[in-house]
């Protein structure tokens, strides 16, 4: 999603035309912990040592933006059952049967894929008809790579170190998602053009918030939820971006990355 921001006139003002928060959490956060995540604005990515979830948590991903369940093979009805307009599943390319998975598979995929990008793999990820896919590359993509990625669908990269700047812009960095830490927003790839997703720590204050806002508008945040004292502290950021951005429609459109 694109947007900017509209007004920070000062230290205490934040006002955004929506926000994007992606929180990747453990399944072991309680539900009605959870239930203060699942907001609109809020992309929810549940980690799962199994490919069922317990009913008191389906119940709730539904109320999110979008929610992503890690499953993995195999796969039967009652998993595909989980899923509908808003909760989709979460797989690793890796190992994965594609030509099985793409015949099972519900409506919006994320796909995972780690290393190299090339015109098999990326081919391979695009037949799933994925929503979402999520490179991380072992080390500096190549120009061809890149190519690839700007490709396929709600494509998120996250590199395992700095990438190097860019002279001028690529071709397609616009539509590409850099989730990097906060940090290295402005160290990692600078010039290259990509949009941004900054990982952000669950417990940021709301001054911090706004800081981050106002010095990249048009971020996307993303934070890691693994306990419920975590849940508590992302409800509060939940919380702060709600505060600052207009109420949801009641039909708003889908997104899934």
């Amino acid at each position: 999603m694109s947007w900017l921001l509209l007004a920070a006139p000062g230290p205490e003002s934040l006002l955004l035309p929506g926000f994007r928060l992606h929180l990747e959490a453990s399944e072991d956060v309680e539900a009605d912990r959870l239930e203060l995540l699942a907001r609109p604005g809020v992309v929810l990515w549940l980690q799962t040592t199994s490919n069922l979830v317990k009913r008191s948590v389906a119940e709730r991903l539904g109320r999110a933006e979008a929610s992503y369940v890690q499953v993995r093979p195999p796969l039967g009805a009652a998993v595909r059952d989980q899923f509908g307009l808003r909760v989709h599943a979460w797989v690793a390319l890796e190992g994965l049967d594609t030509s099985a998975f793409a015949r099972w598979a519900p409506a919006g995929t994320a796909v995972d894929v780690v290393g190299a990008l090339s015109a098999e793999r990326a081919q391979a990820a695009q037949s799933l008809r994925p929503q979402v896919v999520r490179w991380q590359p072992d080390g500096e993509p190549t120009p061809e790579e890149w190519g690839r990625a700007a490709g396929l669908s709600g494509v998120e990269v996250h590199p395992a170190a700095l990438l190097a700047a860019c002279p001028r812009p690529l071709k397609g960095a616009g539509r590409i998602r850099l989730r990097v830490p906060v940090q290295q927003a402005e160290s990692s790839a600078p010039g290259c053009g990509f949009a941004l997703r900054l990982e952000v720590p669950v417990s940021i204050s709301e001054g911090e918030v706004k800081e981050v806002l106002v010095r990249f508008p048009g971020a996307e945040l993303w934070a890691h939820v693994g306990s419920d004292a975590d849940a508590a502290a992302a409800a509060t950021l939940v919380g702060v971006l709600s505060a600052a951005a207009p109420p949801a429609r009641p039909a708003q459109r889908q997104a899934g990355h």
